[in-house]
């Protein structure tokens, strides 16, 4: 995949908008890291920042669903080294796709819908 670490405290992506970043306010979270689609209060490791944006990718780039359960266990392994459900990493990740795009139909969200069945 494309995942660009760009800098010590920035982590991207050639393929999707999410990204990592690491906090460096003088507060005790110092040093720890954040993912553009979770919750702000969630801190992470440099390590977990990678997953979390291989998870994007795999999530927006790649149809884990038509593909093999490999795929898929891999995609719920990086989700549980996050500590989120797939499916709730699925719904938040839908849900920022839209506020990017403004299509509640694309392929990311009939994933979701197709999940939760």
């Amino acid at each position: 995949m494309a995942i660009q670490v760009v800098s010590e405290w920035l982590i991207t992506s050639d393929l999707v908008s999410e990204v990592a970043f690491r906090i460096d306010t003088p507060e005790p979270d110092r040093g720890r890291w954040m993912l553009s689609y979770l919750p702000t209060n969630r801190r992470l490791t440099r390590d977990q920042a990678l997953v979390g944006v291989r998870l994007a990718e795999l999530l927006l780039c790649e149809s884990i669903c038509e593909n093999s359960e490999s795929d898929l266990l891999v995609a719920r392994l990086h989700a549980e080294e996050l500590g989120v459900e797939l499916t709730d990493a699925m719904c938040l990740l839908a849900l920022r796709s839209i506020e990017y795009s403004g299509d509640e139909t694309g392929p990311l969200n009939s994933r979701v819908r197709e999940a939760v069945r």
